[in-house]
């Protein structure tokens, strides 16, 4: 999870941004500030990654806040002015909101965020490995569910998270397809498409490029994984 803080002197547009920040389950809110001197301390205290911050501000203004914090913090400036957004870009800003800032509009300059700010899949979000299982944190702060490999149909990417497939059921977590190839035993999964990886003992059926799963889902084979998948199947064919 990304940690973050708001930054505005304004109090309703802070709630907004609250509000809108609980419904993205990457974002970690560990504080909000309508002064933003005590704001630029916090981020060092806390290790904050990304502050959504205002521009016209009494105390200084969010444009001289940018100047002074470590490059490494990112920044989606949210603002009632048009006139700044040069001035913002030019500071390496994630994106510029202009207020009244509508969800759909906020989600995208997250997205942005989350391209920009490294996270670390090993330390975020396994929180244990076994033989026959992992925890996974989920898209609910705070809570890790227990995932057993013998229970798992399919994976599948959606977006920024991934979705375990089992027994008719989903469970998203935030992570890629990478991170999981790196993490998953090799012996019963398998990635096969770019946005797949297939537990090989839920194969039923393999025919014309697919593959047929015990639960009737058909998952196309990748042109990019064929060989791959082919070559590791080959032993099993008669």
């Amino acid at each position: 999870m990304i940690k973050c803080i708001v930054i505005d002197d304004e109090q309703p547009a802070i709630d907004i941004m609250k509000n809108y920040i609980s419904k993205r389950p990457e974002l970690d809110l560990v504080g909000t500030f309508t002064n933003p001197i005590i704001g630029m301390t916090e981020i060092k205290k806390k290790d904050v990654q990304l502050v959504f911050l205002d521009i016209q501000m009494k105390e200084m203004t969010g444009l001289d806040v940018m100047n002074v914090l470590h490059e490494n913090v990112k920044i989606i400036l949210c603002t009632a002015y048009s006139q700044y957004a040069l001035d913002g870009f030019n500071l390496d800003a994630i994106d510029y909101l202009l207020k009244p800032i509508s969800f759909d509009r906020f989600s995208k300059a997250v997205d942005k965020a989350l391209a920009a700010v490294p996270l670390d899949f090993s330390l975020d979000n396994i929180q244990s490995l076994d033989d026959n299982h992992l925890f996974i944190r989920t898209e609910q702060k705070g809570k890790h569910k227990k995932i057993y490999f013998k229970d798992v149909d399919y994976i599948e990417a959606m977006g920024n998270y991934v979705a375990f497939h089992q027994a008719g059921n989903k469970i998203l977590a935030y992570s890629t397809m990478k991170d999981l190839e790196e993490v998953l035993p090799r012996h019963t999964f398998m990635r096969v498409h770019k946005s797949y990886i297939i537990s090989l003992p839920k194969i039923s059926m393999i025919e014309n490029g697919f593959i047929v799963l015990n639960n009737g889902h058909r998952v196309s084979i990748g042109l990019n994984y064929k060989e791959g998948f082919m070559s590791k199947m080959k032993f099993r064919m008669l």
